[in-house]
């Protein structure tokens, strides 16, 4: 499992790369995620080690590859939000009432 800046880092950089189809560079990933030039590069470092990308420490951060945009084995609630079906199953005032 991943500490909180890497596993935000990771996130900002999946999406990123999705949206602008680019990598972010150091300053950009300081203002998304409020994280200092110094974390930044100790996150990168965890997640090249734990292979969710693949970046030289004696490159640029912009020049990382992502090799996976998810945190593994990590349990995922999929249980069925409980609240408004519980209400409209008993009669169709209730979803009135309470939305």
């Amino acid at each position: 499992m991943l500490d909180d800046t890497p596993r935000k880092l990771l996130r900002i950089i999946s999406q990123f790369r999705y949206h602008f189809r680019r990598m972010p560079n150091i300053k950009e990933l300081g203002r998304l995620s409020g994280r200092r030039p110094v974390e930044i590069t100790k996150a990168f470092k965890v997640l090249a080690a734990e292979n969710y990308i693949q970046w030289s420490v004696s490159k640029p951060i912009q020049t990382a590859s992502i090799l996976e945009g998810w945190e593994r084995n990590v349990p995922y609630d999929t249980s069925q939000e409980r609240g408004v079906q519980s209400r409209i199953e008993g009669n169709n005032i209730d979803y009135w009432l309470y939305h």
